[in-house]
């Protein structure tokens, strides 16, 4: 039997459900993480668990759980599947009984060759609601990622109404100009491996600048390097956008990305 957590309760995975008549599961009223296991245990599960915390906030969702109580449950799930290297789900609906989930995923795995010679991308107008947030409403993200699965791209890049390139379905965007790591703070979400990749990005003497990044500099080649990161794909290069070429050598890229593994 492979296992799930209710309420930080180990259940029967196949039990780990809501009723779909919930208002708050049909409205999606939620805030979720996606924690990377490896050797069986849980990466940076604090900044995690602060995120999704704040998440509640900004959505104004109301629970009475803890960190401490969280993490204890989270060890308990791990051990009790023997998950070695997993992706750790999180799902915390709200209402008037919040109910949170936790279940395990296979880990997504990248080719090695996105890491030297980059991948692909594509472009895809929208803007989500409350940005800061890692919430339920995910139609967006989906149609997104739906639409780079079929044009053979990694990700698609979110482009808002004024034409800056905000962040991936699933990712966080940055560029490089000589010494300068530039990625956006406004319209965003603040992911765990952004900001680890900030930290890293002083350590190696980087000037850090938050603002937008055009869709048209990205494509004139005004950066060095493009790049996106994740929680279970760290930092990878970007060599090209709806098919329009746009690197070849991403030595910034690689020195991020060996730090962050």
């Amino acid at each position: 039997m492979k296992y799930a957590l209710k309420n930080l309760e180990l259940i029967d995975e196949k039990d780990a459900v809501i009723p779909v008549t919930q208002r708050e599961l049909f409205s999606s009223f939620g805030v979720y993480e996606s924690i990377k296991v490896s050797n069986g245990q849980a990466e940076h599960v604090n900044d995690h668990l602060e995120r999704l915390f704040d998440s509640a906030r900004i959505l104004k969702l109301e629970h009475d759980f803890s960190f401490n109580d969280i993490i204890s449950s989270l060890n308990m799930l791990i051990t009790a599947n023997n998950d070695l290297k997993v992706s750790l789900k999180l799902q915390l609906i709200g209402g008037r009984t919040p109910c949170l989930f936790a279940f395990t995923t296979k880990l997504p795995e990248y080719p090695e060759e996105y890491y030297i010679h980059g991948a692909k991308v594509i472009s895809f107008a929208g803007e989500r609601i409350y940005p800061h947030a890692k919430s339920n409403c995910l139609l967006l993200n989906y149609m997104a990622a739906r639409e780079a699965g079929l044009s053979g791209a990694l990700d698609a890049i979110l482009i808002d109404r004024s034409g800056f390139a905000l962040e991936g379905s699933r990712s966080n965007l940055f560029a490089v100009k000589g010494k300068t790591l530039i990625t956006s703070e406004e319209d965003v979400l603040y992911g765990v491996t952004r900001r680890r990749t900030i930290e890293i990005a002083k350590n190696l003497n980087l000037t850090i600048e938050f603002k937008k990044i055009a869709l048209k500099d990205i494509k004139e080649h005004i950066f060095d390097e493009v790049f996106i990161t994740s929680t279970s794909m760290g930092a990878i290069p970007v060599n090209a956008i709806d098919d329009i070429k746009i690197g070849s050598s991403f030595p910034v890229t690689s020195l991020i990305n060996t730090n962050l593994i």
